[in-house]
């Protein structure tokens, strides 16, 4: 594939939705071809769980393939040869591996040699540039690595004092598939400020399906997906469903003031991308539009133990993605609360090299 190197096209920036920035990008100055040098690496990933992610990304491409869904194609790195096929290739590759050594002592996925030997390799350099315009500094080298989880918090199925902020259904004005009527006209400072509550401009439209204290409902917003429990001990899983179409704005630290608002479904699994199931430690979430929906990133950083090795599938997006190709959010897992989150997190990077990978043919 890489005699493409000497043909590659500028690339059109793709930010919220996948519509055009007018920003141009030269996909051979982002992804370099490379030969891994990462022998000396522990493996550190769940290969079952890696490989029912592959699985599950790549049923959800060739679900948005047939539709002609612009999430569903090669981005930056088909300027380089890598075409939707290869991707899906290197999908079932992993998710056929990840089954036949299920039980093994030696797991093929956790070998860095013979990751090296099986799959074509681009190092991922970031985007200086947009980083800079966000303020944002980032080794010339390496990824900004932040991540994200879901949290274990406390709610009701009705207001209290407590909990005072709801998490919403989709309003009733639209239907499904349909265009999107009130939910699109509203801000998040227009709904926390009870524009479905009683005395409301559209009071009764969007059902609460669960009220958590604010803190909670921006750490939903925030992360994408909540774990409540209920005053009678039962737990409940809700994930974002639509947008209300306004980008996220970095430049907005306070939650509450933010724009971009989610509606909310229960759900029975956490969820990345048109519902791919998600397993902690070997999913990210990250540009889909540029970057491509179910690449696979070899992640590299200095464990507890020594040099790690890690795999996960870009199985996920967000608006702050949009566009962002310098930054990955690795999906940690569910906590219980920040201070079980920031023990966990206490040994993980803020910065990694990333490469991503491809089945040779």
């Amino acid at each position: 594939m890489l005699w493409w190197m000497a043909v590659a096209m500028a690339w059109e920036e793709r930010g919220m939705d996948g519509e055009p920035t007018g920003r141009t990008l030269d996909p051979a100055q982002t992804f370099l071809p490379t030969v891994p040098s990462w022998f000396d690496r522990r493996g550190c990933t769940t290969p079952l769980d890696l490989g029912l992610v592959a699985s599950g990304t790549a049923d959800t491409i060739r679900r948005l393939r047939s539709t002609g869904d612009p999430m569903a194609q090669p981005a930056m790195l088909g300027q380089l040869g890598v075409s939707m096929d290869d991707v899906l290739r290197t999908l079932d590759f992993v998710a056929q591996v990840a089954v036949e050594d299920r039980g093994q002592e030696y797991q093929r996925l956790n070998d860095p040699r013979w990751v090296a030997g099986a799959f074509e390799a681009w190092r991922w350099l970031p985007d200086a540039e947009g980083a800079s315009a966000r303020k944002i500094e980032v080794p010339e080298d390496q990824l900004r690595i932040t991540k994200y989880v879901v949290y274990t918090v406390d709610g009701s199925p009705v207001r209290t004092d407590r909990f005072g902020t709801a998490l919403y259904r989709v309003p009733k004005d639209e239907v499904p598939d349909g265009e999107p009527g009130v939910r699109a006209a509203l801000t998040r400072m227009d709904v926390y400020a009870g524009a479905f509550e009683s005395g409301g401009a559209h009071e009764g439209l969007a059902e609460p399906l669960v009220w958590l204290t604010r803190d909670g409902s921006n750490q939903a917003l925030l992360q994408g997906t909540i774990h409540v429990t209920l005053p009678n001990g039962t737990p409940q899983l809700f994930n974002v469903h639509k947008n209300n179409g306004m980008a996220w704005d970095p430049s907005i630290r306070n939650l509450d003031q933010q724009p971009r608002f989610w509606y909310f479904r229960h759900v029975r699994d956490i969820l990345g991308v048109e519902d791919t199931r998600l397993r902690p430690e070997v999913a990210v979430a990250g540009d889909v539009y540029n970057v491509g929906l179910g690449k696979l990133l070899a992640l590299e950083w200095q464990g507890p133990h020594g040099p790690e090795l890690r795999l996960a599938v870009m199985a996920d997006t967000g608006g702050a993605f949009q566009p962002n190709l310098f930054q990955l959010d690795y999906f940690a897992g569910t906590f219980a609360d920040r201070a079980a989150y920031d023990a966990w997190a206490k040994d993980m990077p803020t910065r990694a090299p990333v490469t991503i990978l491809v089945r040779r043919p």
